[in-house]
């Protein structure tokens, strides 16, 4: 128990303040008084502090005083009770203010003149002074001795108290537990008079601005701890109560080292000053736990520790996650919008289908408009990630610094333009789902180190973040590009290459299935809501056609044909840069009658071959079968004749 000593020049006085001091500190402390004269020898040893009531005892005392220790002369006020009885004194009197010496009358008169009491002149009296009968009172502490005679003029005002500076002196010299220095200063505060409202008003804001922090710290779904500069445990809440299986009146005011001690898996937090997302154990669950330091300009204030219980957490992404979906995040297309029959493509579908069921990674290679995305997002949709989200990002469209805070995030104020509070990246968004990479082969060499990082080990970290943050994401990536030699030429890494090519599906391009053509035009007019017929011209054209923009150029086609015409498909409404100068608005028969005609008159071959090669140089690539139908459809027209061998034909006009 801690000790004070207190230095008084009467009996009466010390006990006073004996009882005083054990009333205010709850008998959690021991206290004595000496008087002079009355200490034959050095008494006063191991106490904390002695307490001095002005500097004449001090000096006379100092001898007595064994060892080093902490002084603290003592500040003194009056009561509410004694404000009261001064104001009801007749204005425009006289007063001695009366104490045991000249320094305590002095010191009195100084509390009075503080407290406003005006209406009155004050003069200081001690034993020694003479009294004179022109002064209409006289005001004394409770001390009485010497005034017998003036007993029709004493005016009593009480003991006077501890001013509340001493106090908070006692508190601090002796190091008093936060939580029971709070406790005094809060009760001993309504004790003082007006004098004092501005710290009755201080105490009262810090309470309501702790009830409402408190308010605020209960509605976290974390649990918080707020530790002073001293490392003791300030406030907490109840999430973080409940964590760690204590009360909050036995956890605040704690020693964050008596904490460490109780629970062996938060050594960390006594070690180091920064840290996120580590999981510890506690109380035999895994809670994932932030430390942050709290400093202002530079100071330190304290430590902010945050907690989450683990089991909590995926619920609480679970839930995230379907939130996600609901908001778009999610696959369009599964395998049955696929269109065709064609043997190459069903086997494709095949193929998709098996490794859709597999967590690892699949790498979709394909020319520009096979339907990469369709199969990636048929491929998550038979996939039991299914119900979790589907994020698609175009590794081509973003230059390499957005590129990669989109993949990975960025903590607030990573870089100029940063949100405050920051951004999830698309591994964090896609988390437990599937997350499609089209363009993979775009990402610069130093972005697909971090990427390769993130399909190894499972983990990211935010640009401008330093905390490891675990992901569960399933790679689709997809390319037009020739990884492989890429990797050769060292244009992509192959550690990366491989790590994505774990399954390989290959799109077949258009041109080696165009048995489809049919089926393909006919839905894609249907999802245009278009009824068209369909003229033989650009059916033909579609089978020669070798369509390197593949299933998207068909589309395309098809969209522009059904806008700038409302007749049947024919070949004369293709794109501009579909046809040549002089092409497109014949029918094919008429073409190739034309390129007849203009050969025979200057004397060239008119065989099978040569006029495939003019048509396909002139209007579009067909092939020598398609040009032997044309050919002996006009012979049975009658607009030429066909000959055996290499004599060719010739338009009848010329026969």
């Amino acid at each position: 128990m801690k000790r004070i000593a207190v230095l008084v020049i009467e009996d009466q006085i010390g006990e006073f303040f004996k009882r005083e001091l054990l009333t205010i500190f709850e008998n959690q402390v021991t206290v004595d008084y000496y008087c002079p004269g009355k200490v034959s020898q050095p008494l006063i040893d191991e106490v904390e502090v002695v307490l001095y009531t002005d500097p004449s005892i001090l000096i006379e005392m100092m001898d007595y005083i064994r060892s080093p220790v902490p002084l603290v002369m003592m500040k003194r006020t009056i009561t509410g009770e004694g404000v009261r009885i001064l104001k009801g004194l007749k204005k425009g009197s006289s007063a001695y203010v009366y104490n045991l010496n000249s320094f305590m009358a002095n010191e009195t008169l100084a509390t009075l003149y503080g407290f406003g009491i005006d209406g009155l002149s004050l003069y200081p009296l001690d034993p020694a002074a003479q009294v004179k009968d022109t002064v209409d009172y006289i005001i004394t502490p409770g001390e009485h001795q010497g005034l017998e005679a003036y007993r029709d003029r004493v005016v009593d005002i009480g003991n006077r108290i501890f001013d509340p500076s001493t106090i908070l002196d006692l508190i601090a010299t002796l190091n008093i537990d936060r939580r029971f220095a709070d406790r005094i200063v809060k009760r001993y505060a309504a004790r003082v008079p007006a004098y004092w409202k501005g710290l009755r008003n201080t105490l009262y804001d810090k309470k309501m601005l702790s009830g409402h922090l408190e308010l605020v710290m209960n509605e976290f779904d974390r649990g918080v701890v707020l530790l002073d500069d001293k490392e003791e445990i300030l406030l907490l809440n109840e999430t973080a109560s409940n964590i760690l299986g204590l009360e909050k009146t036995v956890l605040e005011g704690e020693a964050l080292q008596r904490l460490v001690a109780g629970f062996p898996g938060l050594e960390r937090l006594g070690e180091a000053r920064n840290f996120e997302g580590e999981i510890i154990e506690i109380g035999g669950q895994k809670v994932v736990v932030d430390l942050k330091e709290v400093r202002y300009d530079g100071v330190f204030f304290g430590k902010l520790i945050l907690m989450k219980v683990y089991a909590e957490l995926l619920k609480e992404q679970s839930r995230l996650h379907g939130q996600l979906t609901e908001k778009g995040y999610y696959a369009k297309y599964v395998f049955e919008d696929i269109v065709g029959e064609d043997d190459a493509l069903q086997k494709t579908i095949e193929i998709s289908r098996n490794v859709a069921s597999s967590s690892s990674s699949v790498l979709i290679l394909g020319e520009t408009g096979t339907g990469k995305e369709l199969f990636a997002g048929a491929i998550h949709n038979y996939s039991p990630r299914k119900n979790k989200p589907y994020i698609a990002i175009n590794c081509a469209t973003l230059p390499e610094n957005l590129l990669e805070s989109e993949l990975f995030g960025y903590e607030g104020g990573a870089f100029t333009g940063a949100k405050k509070g920051g951004k999830l990246g698309v591994f964090e968004r896609a988390q437990g789902g599937t997350l499609f990479l089209d363009e993979v082969g775009e990402i610069p060499l130093n972005l697909q180190a971090r990427l390769l990082r993130a399909l190894q080990e499972k983990e990211i970290m935010r640009v401008g973040g330093d905390a490891i943050i675990h992901v569960d994401v399933r790679i689709v990536a997809a390319s037009n590009r020739d990884l492989n030699r890429m990797a050769e030429e060292g244009a992509f890494r192959r550690d990366l290459f491989y790590r994505l090519n774990v399954f390989s599906v290959k799109l077949p391009a258009l041109r080696e299935h165009k048995k489809d053509l049919p089926a393909l035009i006919a839905h894609f007019l249907k999802e245009l809501g278009e009824d068209r017929e369909v003229d033989k011209s650009f059916v033909d054209f579609a089978g020669e056609y070798s369509w390197p923009g593949n299933v998207r150029e068909l589309r395309n086609t098809l969209e522009y044909m059904v806008r700038m015409d409302r007749g049947a498909l024919h070949v004369r409404n293709l794109p501009s840069h579909l046809k040549l100068e002089g092409g497109g608005k014949e029918s094919p028969h008429e073409q190739i009658l034309e390129i007849v005609r203009r050969r025979a008159a200057r004397g060239l071959g008119t065989g099978r071959r040569s006029i495939m090669e003019e048509f396909s140089k002139t209007y579009y690539k067909i092939s020598e079968g398609r040009i032997r139908e044309y050919l002996e459809e006009l012979a049975a027209r009658g607009q030429i004749r066909i000959f055996k061998g290499r004599k060719g034909c010739q338009p009848l006009d010329e026969v």
